[in-house]
This record gives C-alpha cells, sequence and structure tokens, in this order.
C-alpha cells in the first residue's frame, strides 16, 4: 500500500532545509532556546528525540546516551555529520514500537506530533517503549479559533517538492494544551505540567503578516515554483529578528506575557 506521508516526508527531508530555515528565523531560536532550557530540567539518562530532524535540540544532552528517529534518511546522514554522537535511527513515529519495550528513559517530541496522521498510535507506541516513571515533553503549534488541519505546500514548493501528503497540502495541524494532554492521557501518561510558550511572537507580528499573507496569494497565481520566494521568506524573517531586538531593548516580551494568556505554542510534561 503507498504511504504519501512517507513519500512526503523522504523528499521533505532531502530537498527542504528545514532545520535551517527554522533556526535562522526569530521564533525558531525562541523556540530552541525555550525547548532546550526544558530538557535541562529532566533527569539523568537516556534520551529519544522524536521527529528529531538532524538532532539539533537533543545534541546538548549529557545526561545520559542520546537517539534520535526520524522518517527521513536524509536529515539523519545529515544530522551524523554536524553531531556524531548522537544515535540516530531510522524509523516510523506511527510504529515505533520497534524500540524494546521499557528502555527509554526520556523523550521530547517537539513540532512533530502536528505533523502525524495518527497521533494517539505513536503516544501510545511511546508509552509502551517508556520506563515506568519516564517524563515526555511534547511541543506543538498552538490555536485560537478554529484548528488548521491541512497547509498548502507553499515555500517547500521552491525547493522542488510539488506533491503533499495530501495533493498540493500536507498534514500540519495544532493543538491547545488540554487537547495534547487528554491525548497523552488516554494513553496512559500522567500529566505534570501543561501550558504555552513563545508569548514574545504575539500581536507585534501582525502587520508583518499581513504582508506576508499579500505576497503569498501574489506568489501563489504568478510564480508559485520561484526562488523568488525564498528570497522573499529570507527578507520577511531578518525583518522580524532586527525588529525583536529592537523591541527587546524596552523589554517588549515581557509586557506581552501581560496581556496574552497563552504563547503561540502549546506544550506538556507528562509521565509514564
Amino acid at each position: 500500500m503507498r504511504d504519501r506521508f512517507r513519500e512526503f516526508y523522504e523528499r521533505a527531508g532531502k530537498y527542504y532545509p528545514e532545520d535551517e530555515l527554522t533556526y535562522s528565523s526569530i521564533s525558531g531560536l525562541l523556540r530552541k532556546n525555550w525547548i532546550v532550557h526544558k530538557i535541562e530540567t529532566m533527569p539523568a539518562g537516556n534520551l529519544l528525540d522524536c521527529g528529531c530532524n538532524v538532532g539539533r535540540l537533543s545534541a546538548q544532552w549529557e545526561k545520559g546516551a542520546v537517539f534520535g528517529i526520524d522518517i527521513a534518511r536524509a536529515v539523519l546522514q545529515k544530522g551524523k555529520e554536524l553531531f556524531p554522537e548522537t544515535n540516530f535511527i531510522h524509523g516510523d513515529l506511527r510504529k515505533i514500537e520497534f524500540i524494546r519495550p521499557d528502555s527509554i528513559d526520556n523523550t521530547i517530541a517537539c513540532e512533530v506530533i502536528e505533523h502525524l496522521d495518527t497521533p494517539l498510535d505513536f503516544l501510545q507506541g511511546l508509552y509502551t517503549i517508556m520506563k515506568k516513571g519516564g517524563l515526555v515533553l511534547i511541543t506543538a503549534p498552538g490555536y485560537s479559533y478554529v484548528r488548521p488541519n491541512l497547509e498548502p505546500l507553499g515555500i517547500i514548493r521552491s525547493y522542488g517538492i510539488r506533491v503533499g501528503t495530501d495533493g498540493d497540502f500536507y498534514l500540519h495541524t495544532a493543538y491547545k494544551p488540554q487537547e495534547l494532554a487528554n491525548m497523552a492521557q488516554q494513553a496512559g501518561f500522567a500529566i505534570v505540567e501543561t501550558g504555552s510558550f513563545e508569548f514574545e511572537m504575539r500581536g507585534w507580528t501582525k502587520p508583518l503578516t499581513i504582508l506576508e499573507n499579500w505576497f503569498w496569494l501574489l506568489s501563489k497565481k504568478f510564480f508559485p515554483d520561484s526562488h523568488i520566494n525564498i528570497s522573499a521568506m529570507h527578507f520577511f524573517e531578518s525583518l522580524k529578528i532586527n525588529l525583536f531586538y529592537i523591541l527587546e531593548t524596552f523589554s517588549f516580551s515581557k509586557l506581552l506575557q501581560k496581556f496574552f494568556k497563552e504563547g503561540r505554542r502549546s506544550y506538556i510534561l507528562a509521565r509514564k
């Protein structure tokens, strides 16, 4: 049976530089800092990085062995060059039970569950392979009103990828913290902590987002596959970074946390 999910992520892993683009954006940099700080609070033992890409988030773990699993072989090959100490595994998170039961101390699944078509299968499999008392950190995009489901390929098309998990679209949903918690509890986990983060990106990015949306509408109509889109993306991200650091000189992010009850990203910390 053809698996469009696997086919898409194998192509994306080979041609789309997701790690490079994510961590050259202000959102990605803020997210990385938050996640790395959270990981540091986990107890000693091994660490499994689910949907690891090149393994950047887990590379600083020094309390035990690091294992990274991803469905795209190409990103694992890049990861091995960048972080040779990580033990990379080519595998499907939807069928993660190939890892020995009761063998994993700590797990992170950061910005990956929103891409899974069977997230509960993943969580149930994860419960099986984790040791009793083991901790898992899960993060995902949040949403305000209507939960998204499929996203247009957008900038991915400019890297030569023209087919997603569903035609011109690919699976990219979002979760509120309680929704993540409910799924984790259904899989058997006990919730330790829930919440949101990335408050720093709330509010002030709206004008830029409107400008970007106008550009992508024009792009979709006139030059959907052009490298112009890549240049435009770098321009917008550079503009956000510069504006953010200007605003930070006035402690703007602390002010935002007083006005917004939720950050742009949801998370849970759960225990087996």
